[in-house]
């Protein structure tokens, strides 16, 4: 999910609260799953004539063993509403690695951003190891691997244990 928000401008470190706003990605039975942006994001570049503005979400180190691949990507159950007819699942979006690197040059030398986004619950490591949308596939593309970006080394990692844990953080774009 490549969400941008529209008509909106916001400074570097304003405390965004966004409305909620779905894409539903599989319906399985009586469940089904979704992306969402919504809640609490912090802006990290504002827009311009030749670039996107950008708002993250950091949502800490989370577990292997607590993602999900659904349509061939990594999916993370966030929140859960209960309905008569089942259950609905939503997961914020995970960056690209492209995505990544982006937000990595923007916060890794800019020790007023980090400040901001240590001051907003969403502290991370910008040298760590993070969750992207990018799987390994195998078997003729029928099985997915789950992947992380090492920033360190500048590459994707296919995970080798369910206990790994690695940040996380999904973006959105003004």
């Amino acid at each position: 999910m490549n969400t941008e928000i529209k008509n909106k401008k916001w400074d570097v470190g304003d405390y965004v609260i966004l409305n909620k706003e779905t894409k539903l990605l599989k319906t399985s039975g009586t469940r089904s799953y979704s992306s969402f942006i919504g809640s609490h994001y912090v802006c990290i570049r504002e827009t311009s004539e030749w670039q996107r503005g950008i708002l993250i979400k950091g949502l800490g180190k989370v577990r292997g063993e607590n993602l999900w691949i659904i349509n061939g990507k990594p999916y993370c159950k966030d929140l859960r509403e209960e309905f008569f007819s089942g259950t609905h699942y939503y997961s914020y979006p995970f960056p690209t690695v492209d995505e990544l690197k982006t937000i990595l040059d923007i916060v890794r030398f800019n020790n007023d951003i980090q400040q901001i986004l240590i001051d907003n619950g969403m502290f991370f490591n910008p040298n760590g190891t993070f969750w992207v949308t990018n799987t390994k596939t195998q078997l003729l593309g029928l099985k997915h691997t789950l992947q992380y970006y090492d920033a360190l080394t500048g590459r994707l990692a296919a995970i080798k244990s369910p206990d790994e844990r690695h940040q996380r953080f999904s973006i959105a774009y003004f």
